[in-house]
């Protein structure tokens, strides 16, 4: 996760995916995904997260996305709006990764339907 924290930090979104791509295509296991694959990058995704209080939605759902990747389970970046009140500021950005059956990474069940979802940005 501290990769693409610094990474998004020096370079532009779309440079970041492109090395992150080619990084996953290089690393790719060769073994069919494994159905616990999803739960195990929830996982360390969150525990990362709990070492590293700056990374933002964005930041841990890169880090999911080549993991999941890198595992041959597709998975899908999403970003999402919403008012958001409570803060003052006129609309909050989310980010989350949606795999396998619909599950989610990133997203809590009771903010599923709190986000206006954006284009998707296409399964990799």
């Amino acid at each position: 996760m501290a990769v693409f924290r610094l990474g998004l930090h020096c370079l532009r979104f779309l440079t970041l995916r492109r090395i992150a791509d080619r990084y996953v295509a290089l690393t790719t296991t060769t073994v069919a995904a494994e159905p616990a694959g999803i739960d195990r990058v929830r996982w360390a995704i969150t525990a990362a997260a709990a070492h590293l209080p700056s990374a933002t939605c964005l930041v841990r759902a890169l880090a999911a996305d080549a993991m999941l990747r890198r595992r041959r389970i597709p998975a899908e970046l999403r970003f999402g709006v919403r008012a958001d009140r409570e803060n003052g500021a006129p609309i909050e950005g989310h980010a989350w990764i949606v795999c396998g059956d619909g599950l989610t990474i990133g997203l809590a069940e009771h903010e599923a339907g709190a986000f206006a979802e954006l284009t998707p940005t296409g399964s990799r």
